[in-house]
């Protein structure tokens, strides 16, 4: 997310960020209740492994940033 920050204008930050949580938050509660549809999900958006190798390494990185 930092890096499309970076690539965009100050004043649309705002909405990205929004729209980014609640993403963010849909994902987390499939996850919660449908474990299996949310992996499934998650084959179809990251098809390719070198993708999700970098999925999987900022989820690492955010989880270790939350619960330090």
């Amino acid at each position: 997310m930092s890096e499309v920050l970076t690539e965009t204008a100050d004043d649309m930050h705002a909405n990205l960020l929004e729209t980014a949580d609640y993403w963010l938050s849909l994902g987390l509660v499939l996850g919660l209740r449908q474990p299996a549809q949310a992996r499934e999900l998650l084959n179809v958006i990251e098809a390719h492994e070198a993708e999700r190798g970098e999925l999987e390494r900022d989820a690492t990185g955010l989880i270790g940033d939350v619960f330090p």
